[in-house]
């Protein structure tokens, strides 16, 4: 049998219940993940990163002296990007707090 399919002889209504609230909170997370992906570029730039996070270019390029930035991608010495999925996972680990 599935994982993700819970008879309702095994937990009845309320777990059935639970269960699916918990699977659709899981697949809205899905959607707003896929929806941020969609309107990031793959390829961001430090100004991108910074109106991303919410953060002023000063502050990024203080935390970036202090090594805390996601890694960066430079095509040149004044050209650098950073990969979007990076952008994300730097942005989640720094996640304080909250239910999330």
């Amino acid at each position: 049998m599935d994982s993700n399919n819970i008879p309702a002889e095994r937990g009845g209504d309320k777990l059935t219940l639970t269960y699916l609230n918990h699977r659709i909170e899981a697949l809205c997370g899905h959607i707003r993940d896929l929806e941020l992906m969609a309107e990031l570029p793959k390829l961001m730039t430090p100004k991108q990163v910074c109106d991303f996070v919410g953060i002023s270019e000063s502050k990024f390029y203080e935390w970036k002296r202090d090594g805390d930035v996601p890694p960066a991608i430079y095509w040149s010495e004044r050209t650098v990007r950073y990969d979007r999925d990076d952008v994300i996972a730097w942005a989640e680990s720094h996640k304080v707090g909250g239910a999330g």
